[in-house]
């Protein structure tokens, strides 16, 4: 861990990122910037007091009220990604500190991901690339097949979006693309926009009910933390398949395992899990029905580029005394 003193205005980055030359250079430009590959809360605690840090970057490490008390300079908190559940974000407002993220920079990105997650899991393709790479396949016709390598359209299909904010109103036009219906449930979004982007606005149960894929797409936050548990997924088609690209906390693990064990759903595309990374012995490593990617769904080349520049731009921000744009929290105090 790299950590310094100085009397300059800083900026300390938790972990380690991506940021692009340009807007590195815009930041080392305007204050001191302090690398501290942190592993977890006491890391940052002692590198934001050893450094007297203006604003703390962090994409996975914990920004606890305890982390915001180790410098008496903290001005904000800078989000490097979307989803803010490591920030304390109640105890940052309590202290006059923004919050701030990179809202919308990845929405692409995920959606795309989101959307390969379905087609994996539809078209069979992981199972289709095994069954060619270990001499699987035999005869040309394509009614030799096995039964389950079977695949499924997605035309005439519904898919059923739970958050229907930037990524989920763009998962909703790469499916109406497909030819799909699209159900969508969000609390904090108007049934008047949801039908905008060419959705129908649903509650959960009847989204659960209604939808051969379902797609999650919201925060982790109080509301939401094991939002999908048995109940909501008994709910759901045995036939159905559920996708989850934005927090393994939206689905109680232990509820998802023994659904896609015993059938009640036909299977999961994962991107996030309960812990990551993902222990060798989760249950879900050794599922035929599972398809698993490493937290990858938000990491695209432009998605990155679209980051880092966002991320620089709120700094400088915070910096500078202004109120960030993309700002998570209410008005802090004193503000």
């Amino acid at each position: 861990m790299n950590g310094r003193v100085d009397t300059k205005r800083s900026v300390l980055f938790a972990d380690q990122v991506y940021m692009s030359e340009e807007d590195m250079g815009r930041l080392n430009d305007a204050c001191d910037v302090i690398l501290a590959e942190c592993g977890d809360e006491e890391d940052l605690i002692e590198a934001a007091s050893g450094g007297g840090a203006w604003v703390i970057i962090s994409e996975y490490v914990p920004v606890t009220s305890r982390v915001m008390d180790a410098s008496d300079r903290l001005r904000g908190i800078v989000v490097y990604g979307v989803g803010y559940d490591h920030v304390d974000v109640e105890a940052a407002t309590e202290r006059g500190l923004y919050v701030a993220n990179a809202r919308g920079a990845n929405a692409v990105s995920v959606a795309e991901h989101a959307f390969a997650l379905i087609l994996a899991v539809s078209r069979r393709l992981i199972d289709a690339h095994l069954l060619v790479r270990e001499g699987g396949w035999r005869r040309r016709e394509e009614s030799s097949l096995p039964e389950w390598l079977r695949q499924r359209d997605l035309r005439g299909r519904t898919l059923g979006i739970v958050g229907f904010g930037a990524i989920g109103s763009e998962v909703s036009r790469i499916a109406r693309g497909f030819g799909m219906r699209v159900l969508a449930h969000d609390p904090y979004v108007s049934d008047g926009r949801v039908e905008e982007a060419g959705a129908e606005a649903a509650d959960l149960e009847t989204l659960l009910e209604s939808s051969d894929y379902v797609t999650l797409h919201c925060v982790l936050n109080e509301e939401t933390r094991g939002l999908i548990g048995a109940d909501e997924l008994g709910l759901m088609k045995p036939t159905a398949y559920l996708i989850n690209t934005s927090r393994g906390g939206v689905v109680v693990e232990e509820d998802l395992i023994k659904a896609l064990r015993e059938g009640r759903i036909a299977g999961a595309g994962l991107d996030v899990f309960a812990e990551e990374p993902i222990g060798p012995g989760n249950p879900l490593l050794s599922l035929e029905n599972v398809v698993h990617t490493p937290h990858i769904a938000g990491g695209s080349e432009g998605a990155l580029e679209l980051v880092s520049r966002m991320v620089c731009e709120e700094t400088l921000r915070i910096l500078d005394g202004r109120p960030p744009v993309n700002l998570v929290n209410r008005q802090p105090r004193g503000r």
